[in-house]
């Protein structure tokens, strides 16, 4: 699985998401609304804490709006295909959410940062630093 940062900015963060066959997902959790766009779709199986699964059919060209899990519910994920599922995953930050990212980058305004890197706009090398991950809750462990 890889994860590839694409922009943040003070409405929203983006990034694409490569799913290989069989290699499952760690426990995890979004805990905002966003829209999942299938670049190359597939299936991926969906298994809840309690043993629950669930197929989830992402069909290549199409997006999809998903709620934030419930609370205190955790979920992995697997692509049981014989191809990689890639999507772009863009969520929507809750109200009064920071810019995270703006923190981080080169341009050298620091905190104050207002550069197209995050403001929305993707330019070529310009991405977040390289420990950047998914804002999902995961499972600490232990």
């Amino acid at each position: 699985m890889s994860r590839e940062f694409q922009f943040e900015n003070d409405k929203s963060v983006c990034w694409k998401t490569t799913v290989r066959p069989n290699v499952p997902l760690k426990m995890h959790r979004h805990d905002r609304f966003r829209v999942v766009v299938a670049l190359q779709g597939g299936t991926l199986k969906k298994t809840e804490e309690n043993g629950t699964k669930t197929d989830l059919v992402f069909e290549t060209g199409k997006a999809y709006y998903l709620p934030p899990d419930p609370p205190n519910e955790l979920h992995a994920d697997i692509n049981e295909g014989d191809e990689d599922v890639v999507v772009m995953v863009c969520e929507f930050k809750n109200e009064g959410e920071p810019a995270i990212g703006a923190k981080t980058c080169s341009c050298g305004l620091g905190g104050e940062c207002s550069c197209p890197k995050f403001t929305g706009f993707r330019l070529e090398g310009n991405l977040a630093h390289e420990n950047w991950q998914p804002p999902t809750t995961k499972r600490e462990e232990g």
